[in-house]
């Protein structure tokens, strides 16, 4: 979902952040040839895009409805089982919505949908896997996580 940049920041590797108008954050880099913005190199040129929109991959994270419930939660996972248990693409067989809560470290989750979206997830925010959805997910490194399912509730 495309959100308005209201203004940039540096993380602790000094790597460049714009901060969104929704309230998250996204890091903005220029790594020809996969991302080419140039403009992000000087403090005139960034000043050009406050305002403009970037595309927001956590607004684009789907949401667990409402009504749905928490019925049952998985053990904890670590990276070793993740490799052991999870190895390439996994479909979500079921009429669950699954989220997957990080405790420590960092998991790539890609949606692999008509147009793939991939995100970080980390304990501050949450993987949401779709009833019937088509997924991967991978460690960046060392990672303790659990899977919580919910079903939704008919009125």
């Amino acid at each position: 979902m495309d959100q308005n940049i209201v203004r940039f920041h540096q993380d602790e590797e000094g790597c460049w952040v714009a901060n969104l108008i929704c309230g998250h954050c996204q890091h903005v880099r220029h790594n020809p040839p996969w991302v080419n913005r140039p403009w992000i190199s000087t403090e005139a040129t960034r000043e050009l895009y406050i305002g403009q929109s970037l595309n927001c991959l956590k607004c684009n994270m789907p949401n667990i409805p409402s009504s749905a419930k928490q019925i049952k939660c998985s053990e904890q996972y670590d990276q070793q089982s993740l490799h052991q248990q999870f190895v390439g693409a996994q479909v979500n067989n079921s009429d669950f919505w699954i989220k997957v809560i990080i405790f420590e470290g960092e998991l790539v989750y890609r949606r692999l949908t008509e147009i793939p979206h991939g995100y970080v997830v980390d304990s501050e925010y949450s993987a949401v896997i779709e009833p019937r959805m088509k997924y991967i997910l991978r460690s960046k490194g060392p990672v303790r996580f659990k899977f919580q399912y919910y079903q939704v509730v008919e009125c």
